[in-house]
């Protein structure tokens, strides 16, 4: 991939935005990918009676039960994702990285996280 030739926003060229945009691309392209990580990744911790993963799995499940639309569903999934990135604040982390995607009730809802 070429490479970007600015130091500074107010110097790059129109050709340096077309890379950044390939790389913006690219990124969100591999975005679900690293976020499945991190919800695999979950699976690791045996502290609790079930791990985190599964609990994120538990809660999918009981909105997709209960009749939530499919981003309420992907919401309850990703919840807890980022725990290992920010444990105290990983609702407001996972909340950060789903804003351009989700209603603003969700977001809200993620961001709230550890006050429920």
């Amino acid at each position: 991939m070429e490479k970007m030739h600015f130091t500074r926003m107010d110097q790059g060229t129109d050709e340096d935005f077309q890379i950044l945009k390939q790389v913006h691309e690219h990124t969100l392209k591999e975005l679900p990918d690293r976020l499945f990580g991190l919800l695999r990744d979950l699976g690791n911790d045996t502290a609790y009676n079930i791990t985190r993963r599964d609990h994120c799995l538990q809660s999918a499940t009981r909105a997709l039960r209960d009749g939530k639309d499919e981003e309420y569903v992907v919401v309850a999934l990703l919840h807890d994702a980022c725990e290992t990135l920010g444990p105290f604040n990983h609702g407001e982390v996972i909340a950060a990285i789903l804003k351009p995607f989700i209603s603003r009730d969700n977001y809200w809802m993620l961001a709230q996280h550890g006050l429920f």
